[in-house]
């Protein structure tokens, strides 16, 4: 019976072995084929840092329709905020049983970083602009409008499950509450 059992599931073995060689062989070949030089890198993350500091509010309004409120186009000339990661939010309320929120890096005021966060109206939420991510996928978004607000409500967009969950009333409101940044080692209370 074993021999029976080597003679049909033997080469079965071999050749799913030989499966998994080809692919992690594929795979290391792919990784150090395209990877990128850390000039590459820096490049990348100089242009990002770049398109953050020179937001085209224009272009954004005319892509979706509708004009973005006056406090997102006032956070995108605080270059200094708008270039800080991670950044951790509490709540203004101390006996809150709400965890702080995380921004990992706030997005370029442009279409371009739209195409890699979640798609609002598709979800059926109207809309709007994701402003920055947790970098897990979820972004925080406020919404746009026909004539122009002063400010608008910060909603959290997660994907899994996907939900939508009203952060803060107004965006000005969500920036004054008390932030702790996380950068390598340095750490910032304000």
């Amino acid at each position: 019976m074993q021999t029976l059992l080597v003679e049909i599931f033997g080469p079965l073995s071999v050749v799913f072995v030989l499966f998994v060689i080809v692919s992690v062989t594929r795979r290391l070949i792919h990784h150090f084929r395209f990877r990128q030089t850390p000039e590459q890198l820096q490049a990348a993350r100089d242009a990002f840092r770049a398109r953050l500091v020179h937001p085209n509010a224009t272009q954004v309004e005319q892509g979706i329709g509708a004009l973005l409120p006056q406090s997102l186009l006032t956070l995108y000339e605080d270059h200094q905020m708008v270039l800080t990661e991670q950044i951790e939010i509490a709540h203004p309320n101390p006996s809150s049983d709400e965890p702080a929120e995380w921004i990992e890096a706030f997005l370029p005021l442009d279409l371009e970083s739209q195409k890699y966060a979640c798609d609002l109206a598709g979800q059926g939420w109207g809309k709007g602009f994701c402003f920055a991510t947790d970098g897990a996928g979820n972004f925080y978004w406020i919404p746009a409008n026909e004539a122009r607000q002063a400010d608008a409500a910060v909603f959290f967009a997660n994907h899994d499950p996907i939900a939508n969950e009203k952060v803060a009333d107004t965006l000005d409101e969500f920036l004054s509450w008390p932030r702790t940044i996380h950068s390598g080692d340095a750490e910032l209370t304000t």
